[in-house]
């Protein structure tokens, strides 16, 4: 879906290099023990929706946080959850529905695909679809496919693990990239998994 409150490229690579910062969250659940990982997002996760709602429902909030980020969310975010709080809702149900290295790999294809389709996709495309570019939507499939042949078994669960979060990614439905693309791509490799 074209998205009313497009970045210029200066403020998409800003906005891209925070949401980056978001792989410390699958690197987190790489090296923790499965308890205490889940444990950590639940906590994370908790803190990250309750800052935010505490930002939508105060205006004092809401006029102090856009004074300082304006630049660098999208006009929608101005009155709903961000981006960022869509992820850590998001990392929560991947790591509690899904296979670790599944959920890790859903959560990088976000991080990374996203990223690249953003940076690729306004330096080098054409918007055609959705105001998505196919050099954007390239790059994510080509990144996807590097982290998961980097942490998936099986040439499959690679392939349409890459697949599904590059589609869902430029899809025009209204969830939140930030929550469709692990959550998609983390299933469809899930039950592929299992087929296989």
């Amino acid at each position: 879906m074209p998205d009313s409150g497009q970045l210029s490229i200066g403020s998409e690579l800003k906005r891209k290099s925070i949401h980056l910062s978001m792989i410390a969250i699958p690197v987190w659940y790489y090296f923790a023990p499965h308890p205490l990982g889940v444990l950590g997002l639940i906590i994370a996760m908790t803190v990250t929706v309750i800052l935010d709602l505490l930002r939508l429902s105060d205006h004092r909030l809401r006029g102090f946080f856009l004074r300082l980020f304006r630049s660098l969310i999208r006009s929608h975010e101005e009155e709903h959850l961000l981006g960022a709080t869509h992820f850590m809702i998001a990392a929560l149900i991947s790591v509690l529905v899904f296979d670790k290295m599944i959920a890790i790999s859903a959560l990088t294809f976000l991080v990374l695909g996203d990223t690249a389709a953003a940076v690729i996709g306004k330096r080098f495309g054409k918007p055609l679809y959705w105001g998505k570019s196919p050099a954007g939507s390239m790059a994510c499939f080509i990144c996807c496919l590097l982290i998961g042949y980097l942490l998936l078994e099986g040439p499959w669960i690679m392939l349409v693990g890459a697949m599904s979060a590059t589609i869902v990614e430029a899809l025009p439905v209204p969830m939140d990239d930030n929550m469709r693309v692990p959550v998609a791509s983390g299933l469809v490799m899930q039950l592929v998994s299992h087929l296989t």
